[in-house]
């Protein structure tokens, strides 16, 4: 079994979970969710992912509360059903609604906490963690706004991150960075980066606009990295990684300036996840 969904206190493949018209989370991208690896077929960091699903709730007034324990069992059963080998990896996407819709209106009926799993669903996959090169283009379409809620959360609208990607490969690039309103630096399509320069790791300062990512914050509570006000001004000898829960790999181009240096990326995230 390479995949398989949770929905309503069923277990199905994932093709057989259908999410109603009425739902906010289809309707209006009114949802956020967490992706969490599966190394040795345990969750891993899942308390830093709850606690960032919980964050971005209280931010957007969702106002989930799940029972942490139930939740766990769950993805045990769903990591069990997946049936990895030791040696395979997967990935979990947690998912989150606001829940079903009255009429055609934006309106949100209520913000009282709820405490059900009617909007929850989950996805297993198996995965193969990504460490292959890229190059990237700095975006001219679209910037991050570095004083919106939304930029603080793992959403379920990923418009601008696909508009940022067709920019990118329509002109020969892998995938794309984005500057915030400011022009600074801020992250990528859907990674966060970190740059080594002069025997240094830095990654771009919270305020940003960039995502609060799992992985940075094991970076700066190791002290491997430190966060900073970043414009792009990259370096030839600049090592750039761009780094989320399922890949990490060397950024070797952006726009016209290639870089020199070369890194392993696999044994930088197995330190992190270690």
């Amino acid at each position: 079994m390479r995949s398989i969904g949770w929905y309503k206190n069923q277990w199905l493949d994932i093709d057989n979970i259908f999410i109603s018209a009425t739902d906010r989370g289809l309707k209006f991208g009114d949802g956020i969710f967490e992706t969490i690896l599966i190394k040795n077929n345990q969750p891993i960091l899942f308390d830093e992912h709850i606690k960032r699903l919980e964050k971005s709730s209280r931010i957007l007034n969702i106002n989930l509360k799940l029972n942490k324990s139930s939740l766990e069992r769950l993805i045990n059963e769903g990591i069990k059903k997946l049936a990895l080998k030791d040696h395979e990896f997967g990935s979990i996407r947690l998912n989150y609604s606001r829940g079903k819709n009255k009429g055609r209106s934006l309106k949100v009926n209520s913000t009282s906490i709820k405490n059900s799993l009617d909007n929850l669903w989950l996805e297993f996959y198996q995965i193969q963690p990504d460490f292959s090169p890229i190059s990237v283009y700095i975006s001219q379409k679209e910037k991050r706004n570095e004083f919106s809620l939304i930029s603080k959360c793992k959403t379920f609208s990923y418009a601008q991150a696909i508009q940022v990607l067709l920019e990118a490969n329509q002109k020969s690039f892998d995938d794309s960075i984005l500057l915030n309103t400011s022009g600074e630096l801020c992250c990528g399509r859907v990674f966060n980066l970190l740059i080594k320069r002069n025997t240094h790791w830095i990654t771009p300062r919270k305020e940003s606009g960039c995502l609060e990512g799992i992985m940075i914050e094991k970076a700066l509570k190791l002290k491997i990295a430190k966060e900073e006000l970043i414009f792009p001004e990259f370096q030839e000898d600049d090592i750039i990684i761009a780094i989320n829960s399922l890949s990490c790999r060397q950024i070797n181009k952006v726009n016209d300036l290639k870089l020199k240096s070369s890194f392993d990326p696999i044994y930088f995230w197995e330190l992190l996840y270690n």
